[in-house]
């Protein structure tokens, strides 16, 4: 069994400011200065700079910066907020209302990043609280079209945040989740369906707790060889030794970070290209 360590990462993005008032680009500045102590941070940068930036913010009432965003989108992809949108605007990634709250243009930016530059390091599975990412800080409209889904994992966990971000963290590498709340409705799928994966609680309702579920799993000769990765809050050595005598391929106690989660992936499912936060 192997347990891994958890790693600290932080990413910088640059945002360039297309049109905009004086009081606005404060706005934005101040957001930036805010962020700046978070693994996921944003800074204003020049126009000289344009070429570098990550996210573009055009203001949707003036047209020469309406004009600035399509030429800078017509040579290279990048991300874009348009504050006011108009009809013109309508094929922008997110829009955000005046006035601009600082609160809610950081819910759209770490969404923003988090569903078209694949990058979210404070996702956090099991840290408490609703998945940082959903719906209500901003409206994003994403045009991806479907990718096909190249492993299944079974997800065990009777919390349904849990699970959100489990699956959430998934999606991005496409990665199709399918969850169970008891271990008796594991046990019920395992008898369906074949696994690329399994993320397996330990603390269930029911009769069946993940330990039983895990040593279930590793008796059973069609699904014996599918990594078990006990993702729970029991954290003590004996808990961790009963993880291994289970069988369990990894033992990951919550909270468990997002460079953590994805080195797991990474080694388990060997036909997957995960990018790590750098």
């Amino acid at each position: 069994m192997n347990t891994v360590q958890p790693m600290q990462k932080k990413n910088t993005f640059a945002i360039s400011l297309l049109g905009l008032t004086e009081s606005e680009r404060r706005v934005v500045k101040s957001l930036c200065l805010l962020s700046s102590h978070r693994q996921r941070s944003y800074e204003v940068i020049g126009q000289t700079a344009q070429d570098r930036a990550d996210i573009l913010i055009a203001d949707g009432q003036d047209r020469e910066a309406m004009s600035a965003l399509a030429a800078i989108r017509s040579t290279r992809t990048v991300p874009a907020v348009i504050v006011d949108a108009t009809l013109e605007a309508a094929d922008c990634d997110s829009q955000v209302r005046r006035p601009i709250a600082a609160s809610r243009l950081l819910g759209v930016l770490d969404l923003l990043v988090t569903q078209k530059l694949n990058f979210f390091p404070e996702l956090v599975i099991g840290g408490g609280g609703a998945s940082t990412y959903a719906a209500g800080s901003g409206q994003l409209v994403d045009n991806a079209e479907p990718r096909p889904k190249r492993h299944t994992a079974l997800v065990v966990d009777d919390s349904v945040t849990i699970r959100k971000q489990i699956e959430l963290a998934l999606r991005l590498h496409d990665i199709e989740a399918v969850c169970a709340e008891t271990g008796e409705e594991a046990l019920a799928l395992l008898e369906r369906q074949q696994f690329d994966i399994i993320f397996l609680d330990v603390v269930l309702p029911g009769q069946i707790d993940g330990y039983e579920i895990c040593r279930s799993i590793k008796k059973n000769a069609r699904h014996k060889s599918t990594p078990v990765i006990m993702l729970t809050g029991k954290s003590s050595p004996f808990d961790r030794v009963r993880g291994s005598l289970a069988g369990c391929n990894t033992y990951l106690a919550k909270p468990v970070e997002n460079h953590t989660f994805n080195t797991v992936l990474k080694k388990y499912l060997k036909t997957l290209h995960v990018t790590l936060p750098v």
